[in-house]
């Protein structure tokens, strides 16, 4: 045996993600120490800054010193999680210090690019896991936004200064609203996905063009705008959360995952079409402020008019690709590529007709013309589902008589479109007597959801009604441009076309016969009190799919608001459909 003590790994038993997510985050640490701090001075010139940007890169590095064999073993407690915490706490406060100064007006002011790129890091390092930190960065940056028109407006500042910050704050808070705050309220993968994005590619953008030495990126709450430098901050609190949820996406069908990709290039183009908005309104304000008054930076030229012109032409090309992709994301393939390409050559346009120092472009142009296109690039062509699926040539949607593609493989969109029965299983159970929907597809042998643990098989006796061998329902050929596939035309009760129940002839010990193939039944879900659920998520067309499926077991009472519910989908339609219950019945005449 050889007495040669083998080395030691930093990395031993580390997963992958949380060493790359610790790289980042010193990276950022570092990278934040020369760009602007507020509006006069460096992180490198403020010597508090350098001491806790110091302290959080030996907290950071800690744990892998120790698995080295750096660190004795009476100093194991720096490398616990809450070690890491008291570590970065004081660039936290650091931070947040200057945040408040600037809300006081005290001092020189302002949020540096160094300041928002190393808070970032610092946030990223925490890996706090809850969601109350997104919540609260949010909040207060939402908060802070809305409040910068306010006070430009007090200070007396131009008319056209006070409408810009006005659009910059609905700017904040549309990008916020449509990713973090999907994200929270409705659990959507897909928005989290392009919260990611979004503040990887601004923290990016920060450290290669933020400290330019005349033209350094500096917000503030007495300026014209605020929030835009903050958004790495909550993308970075929103990253435990985020790969939290992707850590249940091992094993899912591929139409599931590429669906999922879908919906992230749709949540890219919702934010193209925000962004695009924000820049031809700006050019509006700066040509009739040239028009109707003599102020300094608002003369008339070519820049404005480019901004002005390529804001449009960016709006509907994004809004025709996002349209296409919601109808047929199959077909509409090509088409949302194509309008992205598009949007990143118009961009360029814009950042070109600046002309002049490239750190003088803004975090709006570089999301217009690089990082949201990108995404929906990215979202569309590198997942292997989604070329599986585009290259397979099935059939993506059902032509009602209009002519509109109304589902598909891949949905875009749940709050715009049901899926197909492949891709989100109906609930798993049945209440005992119920009939079985005649139309039962192979889609019901992959499901996506596994049953509850809490439903037990109820007893042989009570399937007495099952045993009945069912015949295919097969829609006249008035009724093929119904919108659910082989399952009931517009206006007709899903009851009525289930295929009678005949009793099997029973066994010598007078117990029923049962098929071989037969589904055990499983009890319904009684409806207790104190549900979760209510009847404003149960009719919201935004609610996640999964969640519809859950109600319908979990909340009885619900299961008719989930039949009005324009996104439930057509396996689910079909599962209420042969319930029987009245009022169930009732609301899915109401369909269209």
């Amino acid at each position: 045996m050889s007495d040669v003590a083998h080395p030691r790994s930093p990395f031993a038993g580390v997963p992958t993600r949380d060493i790359v997510r610790d790289v980042v985050a010193a990276v950022a640490l570092l990278v934040a120490l020369p760009l602007p701090w507020d509006a006069t001075l460096r992180g490198s010139d403020l010597l508090w800054v350098v001491l806790t940007t110091v302290v959080a890169l030996l907290t950071v590095a800690a744990p892998y010193a120790q698995r080295a064999g750096l660190v004795p073993e009476g100093w194991a407690r720096v490398a616990t999680p809450r070690a890491r915490l008291v570590g970065l706490a004081p660039y936290a406060l650091v931070a947040l210090l200057y945040v408040v100064l600037d809300l006081l007006a005290v001092g020189d002011g302002g949020i540096g690019a160094g300041l928002a790129l190393g808070m970032s890091g610092a946030v990223l390092a925490a890996a706090l896991p809850t969601t109350r930190g997104m919540v609260a960065s949010s909040v207060l940056v939402a908060v802070v936004a809305v409040a910068t028109p306010l006070t430009t407006a007090v200070a007396g500042l131009p008319w056209p200064v006070v409408v810009g910050a006005i659009l910059a704050a609905l700017l904040v808070i549309g990008i916020l609203w449509l990713t973090a705050g999907a994200f929270l309220r409705r659990h959507d993968d897909a928005a989290g996905m392009v919260l990611l994005a979004v503040g990887g590619a601004v923290a990016l953008e920060l450290a290669l063009l933020g400290g330019g030495a005349q033209h350094g990126w500096v917000e503030s709450l007495h300026a014209d705008r605020y929030g835009l430098l903050l958004l790495p901050v909550v993308a970075a609190f929103a990253v435990p959360a985020v790969l939290e949820r992707a850590s249940t996406w091992v094993g899912e069908p591929a139409e599931v995952g590429a669906a999922r990709w879908v919906r992230v290039a749709v949540r890219a183009l919702d934010l193209v079409i925000v962004v695009a908005a924000f820049v031809a309104l700006v050019a509006v304000v700066r040509l009739v402020a040239a028009a109707t008054a003599d102020l300094p930076g608002f003369g008339f030229g070519v820049e404005p008019v480019l901004r002005l012109i390529v804001g449009v032409l960016v709006i509907v090309m994004a809004f025709l690709a996002r349209r296409a992709l919601v109808r047929d994301a199959r077909t509409a393939h090509a088409t949302a590529v194509g309008a992205a390409c598009v949007i990143v050559v118009l961009g360029l346009v814009i950042l070109v007709a600046r002309a002049g120092v490239g750190t003088r472009s803004h975090v709006e142009e570089l999301l217009l013309a690089l990082a949201l296109p990108g995404v929906v690039l990215v979202a569309l062509l590198v997942p292997p589902s989604v070329r599986e699926l585009v290259g397979s040539g099935s059939p993506s949607a059902t032509t009602p008589a209009g002519g509109t593609p109304t589902g598909g493989w891949l949905a875009a969109d749940p709050s715009t479109s049901p899926v197909s029965v492949g891709q989100v299983a109906a609930p798993t159970q049945r209440p005992a007597g119920a009939q079985e929907p005649a139309y039962q597809q192979e889609t019901y042998e992959q499901e996506t959801y596994q049953r509850p643990s809490s439903a037990q098989p109820v007893d042989d006796r009570a399937a007495v009604e099952e045993t009945a061998v069912q015949q295919p329902v097969v829609a006249p050929a008035a009724e093929a441009g119904s919108r659910w596939r082989g399952t009931w035309a517009a206006g007709t009760d899903a009851t009525q076309q289930m295929a009678p129940v005949e009793a099997a002839p029973a066994a010598a010990d007078d117990r029923p016969a049962q098929r071989p193939d037969q589904t055990q039944v499983l009890q319904p879900v009684g409806d207790g009190p104190g549900s979760r659920w209510t009847p404003e998520q149960a009719l919201d067309p935004t609610t996640p799919l999964a969640d519809l499926a859950q109600i319908v077991q979990e909340a009885p009472h619900l299961r008719p608001h989930v039949a009005a519910n324009p996104s439930t989908y057509p396996a689910l339609l079909d599962w209420l459909g042969a319930l029987g219950d009245p009022a169930v019945d009732a609301a899915l005449r109401t369909r269209r």
